[in-house]
């Protein structure tokens, strides 16, 4: 897993390195909270255009990464977006972190949720077109470790059904209405705390782009951090 860009504001920052860690102030990070993207299966960082866009207009740090699924599992890629959580949070010097996951990249971030990988580090998740309930288009491929795990009732997402969202973790699962790698019902997690907001009229792919979905994650991540009681 790389992490392909870094943008605060109007600026693009390169990728995470301790010249970073200089370059970034604390009095920024005392106040915002990065934002991390991840792409899901057969992806690209490409695919956050506009909702990178939209969150450094507000002056947002925001971070993409991408991945190689193929040859490797659930659980290891999940260790590595845990990993690049804590080199985000170095980075920035924030507490936490907002977590935005597109199909797969969702499935990711609920696995090192689960796991405790993220114990304390993660504010808000918003979960797009993921296939909590397994993808269709899942039974056709007969190979690769990490697309059977994404068949419906397979042992990864058994156990996502079954972990808790951790006190504090606010999650939004939106839903494609006209998606037909992960129909609409099956991208809703299994757990009663997690909000859900369908859009119609739209698919798999072009869900992370529909100016309402954009909007929508713009107005759920909350722009400065959550003060501490």
């Amino acid at each position: 897993m790389r992490l392909t860009r870094i943008s605060s504001g109007n600026r693009t920052l390169p990728a995470l390195t301790h010249d970073v860690v200089e370059h970034l102030t604390k009095s920024a990070a005392a106040t915002t909270t990065p934002v991390l993207l991840v792409h899901g299966l057969g992806g690209s960082t490409s695919g956050w255009i506009a909702l990178v866009g939209a969150l450094s207009a507000l002056g947002l740090t925001v971070a993409t990464v991408s991945y190689q699924p193929f040859g490797s599992s659930i659980e290891r890629l999940a260790q590595r977006l845990a990993d690049k959580v804590s080199d985000l949070l170095a980075a920035t010097c924030a507490d936490k972190v907002h977590l935005v996951g597109h199909s797969l990249g969702g499935v990711l971030i609920a696995q090192a949720l689960a796991d405790g990988l993220l114990a304390d580090q993660v504010d808000t998740i918003i979960t797009i077109a993921t296939p909590f309930g397994g993808s269709p288009w899942a039974q056709l491929i007969p190979f690769a470790a990490i697309v059977r795990a994404l068949r419906s009732g397979s042992p990864v997402l058994r156990r996502l059904a079954l972990a808790t969202v951790p006190e504090g973790v606010q999650w939004l699962a939106i839903t494609a209405g006209s998606d037909r790698i992960v129909p609409g019902h099956r991208s809703v997690p299994a757990q009663a705390t997690v909000r859900t907001l369908s859009v119609y009229g739209v698919g798999h792919m072009r869900v992370r782009v529909q100016p309402r979905v954009v909007n929508t994650i713009v107005r759920a991540l909350p722009l400065h951090t959550r003060a501490v009681a």
